[in-house]
């Protein structure tokens, strides 16, 4: 009996010293042990520090080409933070390679100009959205010395509206409320089809040669009613004025026949931004860039309206010195879009990048950190984020002292295939947005002696 007691003793005394052992080891600030790797004499910590500062501002960037992008955008949207946008497209329309025999007995109908959605759009489609067609004043070529047009490009056109619509878009399903399936059909002027089913007639060198024809139409611009904003709308690079006709009978024949777009490369949109009442209405060519905390401590992302955001990492340097360093292991750049500036209509860039920029804020090479791995939390906006492992940057930064890191820095840019063509944007907080959910933020992990 004694010697269950002695055992059953030990036993109880045993699980008390692995608990105590346990409760111990829980209480200890955990590490990561390095030996013998930086300091030979004893073990590495890493060590989490988010106190240095990000500078943001948003820039002003020149004017980037819009032809040849295979997309017209077209419409109008009202945003409180970028202020209204407009674009409008410019086409250059040519005469049928092989253009049908019409006869005395042909009799001319109507003519209307069909434009199909590419389903692809920005802003509130629960409007109607109104588009208006002009003539061009002159040919579509390209201005001396260049070999593209930009987003701030225009061609003089007539201001008389030739044809107009009004229509609902639906572009995740494909269809407008004209019941056309994917088009948007503008009646024209039969003044305009007259003339062109003469030439059809008469086939003069003004309709069989492509540089007469095109002296002769100029091409045609289509742009947005201003007073129905809603959303712009991207449209595929294919414009058809069609010409319908008849050939009377015992049963009539109803055909036919198309001036299409030519010079797909020339076609190019114009898109401009009216930041009146902004946080942005001071930034231009002239006022390139401005410090986040002039704008309500955040900064602004949307390169189809010239709008970036510049980081810059002036006090990183400082880390060299720490008594305790040894060297950086980890750098998280943490992005937050500020919560309530974005939703379904006003969707965030599915992707950013990292570019390297300098004082006079040129794109420089494009990092290879990723795209952001964007989370949306649309319920509370606290945890929706761009993160980039900024590791081998941070580790550059270091030895460039305080004076390079004050001017060169990174800038956020969405990818060369979707920057021309589409709208989404991002609001982002500083380190000092009043929202802590919504500040930006560096972690950086390091290697210490202690």
């Amino acid at each position: 009996m004694g010697s269950k007691c002695f055992y059953r003793n030990h036993i109880f005394l045993y699980l008390i010293a692995v608990f105590f052992t346990l409760v111990l080891a829980a209480c200890s600030k955990p590490q990561i042990r390095f030996d013998g790797v930086y300091n030979p004499d004893n073990a590495t910590n890493v060590i989490a520090i988010d106190t240095f500062s990000v500078q943001v501002s948003s820039v002003f960037l020149d004017s980037f080409p819009t032809n040849g992008t295979r997309a017209q955008l077209l419409g109008k949207y009202i945003d409180p933070f970028f202020g209204i946008i407009t674009t409008q497209s410019y086409t250059d329309i040519g005469a049928p390679v092989f253009p049908p025999a019409i006869t005395n007995y042909s009799v001319y109908d109507s003519i209307a100009l069909i434009m199909r959605i590419d389903r692809t759009f920005y802003g509130d489609t629960s409007n109607v959205q109104g588009f208006l067609v002009s003539q061009l004043a002159q040919t579509m070529n390209f201005p001396p010395n260049q070999t593209s047009f930009y987003n701030n490009s225009s061609i003089p056109y007539n201001p008389t509206v030739l044809g107009s619509a009004y229509v609902k878009i639906r572009p995740l399903a494909g269809v407008t409320s004209q019941l056309r399936g994917d088009s948007v059909v503008i009646t024209m002027p039969n003044s305009m089809g007259e003339a062109l089913f003469g030439l059809l007639y008469r086939q003069p060198d003004t309709l069989t040669n492509p540089a007469q024809f095109r002296e002769y139409f100029k091409g045609l611009t289509v742009y947005p009613d201003p007073n129905y904003p809603g959303a712009t709308y991207g449209f595929k690079d294919t414009l058809t004025l069609r010409i319908y006709y008849h050939e009377p009978g015992v049963v009539a024949a109803y055909k036919t026949v198309d001036f299409s777009t030519v010079n797909k490369f020339s076609q190019f949109n114009e898109i401009t931004a009216d930041r009146t009442g902004t946080p942005l209405a001071s930034i231009s060519h002239t006022n390139p860039e401005i410090q986040s905390t002039a704008t309500g401590n955040q900064a602004f992302l949307q390169p189809i309206t010239s709008i970036y955001t510049k980081l810059l990492f002036p006090t990183i340097s400082n880390l060299l010195g720490y008594q305790d360093y040894l060297a950086i292991m980890k750098a998280q750049l943490v992005i937050k879009p500020i919560a309530g500036t974005y939703s379904p209509s006003f969707a965030l860039p599915p992707a950013v990048n990292l570019a390297l920029t300098n004082e006079g804020n040129t794109i420089g090479t494009v990092l290879p950190y990723g795209s952001g791995s964007l989370n949306i939390d649309y319920l509370y906006g606290t945890n929706t984020s761009y993160s980039y492992d900024i590791t081998t940057y941070i580790q550059g930064a270091l030895n460039q002292g305080a004076a390079s890191n004050a001017k060169n820095g990174l800038i956020l840019i969405t990818p060369s295939t979707v920057y021309n063509t589409t709208f989404n944007r991002a609001v982002i907080g500083n380190a000092y947005n009043s929202l802590l959910s919504n500040q930006i933020s560096l972690i950086i992990y390091y290697a210490s002696y202690y």
